[in-house]
């Protein structure tokens, strides 16, 4: 019996004593996978197919190579979710829309403390990649001490890290630091989803550095627009979003 042979068997065996549960839905399944068959659909239902090009964005075709990580060329991803300009940021890159399975694998592992997802999640990031606007200097939106202290974590950094790992990513500095802790926006009506200009303040020198700025899920938009704005008056050149999902419609063109 050859080796994929015997890890077939050895697969099968684990998986009918042993069965998986899924994270998401909670049911058994026959898969060595942390989902379900019917919850990777969605997923895969999730995945952003939209475009919508931005001035500063030079020509994202895939000819640029130079352009982005060559750990992720030539394999056959689809067109990013690139969204214009929102005030202070440039421009923004989303991996999925924020429905479905995405939704439900978000909160669990956000608002649930189901970290063990932070692996699983990369996963689907690393899988389905868009290519990334030029960057000098990689910074996630940070949680304030308090939510992390009363979450334990800090998921966006967890992501980052396992991101980086992949070599997706170089590693992430910690750039900004929040002002005052702001009560949870994604409890508030769109409409109400503000943060000042003013929120976030810059800790180490951006002059003239390509800031990609990493967060879990961009609603408003309002987040990164602040953190953006805040790089930029330190002297930043420019700042892109890099988000696992997006919840904002407004500005998206469809491909």
């Amino acid at each position: 019996m050859n080796y994929r042979r015997a890890q077939d068997v050895i697969t099968l065996i684990l998986t009918t004593v042993l069965q998986p549960r899924c994270a998401l839905c909670d049911q058994n399944h026959r898969l060595p996978d942390r989902l379900c068959p019917a919850c990777k659909i969605s997923v895969n239902n999730a995945l952003s197919l939209h475009f919508a090009p931005h001035s500063n964005i030079h020509s994202m075709s895939r000819s640029h190579s130079n352009v982005f990580p060559r750990e992720i060329l030539g394999r056959g991803i689809p067109a990013p979710n690139y969204v214009e300009n929102i005030e202070g940021l440039n421009g923004r890159v989303s991996v999925f829309n924020y429905q479905g399975a995405i939704a439900e694998l978000v909160t669990r592992w956000k608002y649930r403390g189901m970290i063990e997802l932070t692996g699983y999640i990369a996963d689907l990031i690393y899988a389905d990649c868009p290519r990334l606007p030029e960057h000098d200097i990689v910074t996630v939106i940070p949680s304030h001490w308090q939510r992390r202290f009363l979450r334990g974590f800090d998921p966006v950094w967890l992501l980052a890290n396992a991101l980086t790992k992949k070599h997706l990513i170089r590693k992430p500095t910690s750039l900004l630091q929040p002002r005052e802790h702001l009560p949870f926006q994604h409890l508030k009506r769109f409409d109400q989803r503000h943060i000042p200009s003013s929120h976030f303040r810059v800790m180490k020198d951006v002059y003239k550095k390509r800031v990609l700025v990493l967060d879990d899920v961009v609603t408003s938009g309002s987040t990164l627009n602040a953190a953006a704005i805040a790089l930029k008056k330190a002297g930043a050149e420019s700042v892109y979003g890099f988000t696992l999902a997006s919840a904002d419609r407004r500005s998206t063109a469809h491909a």
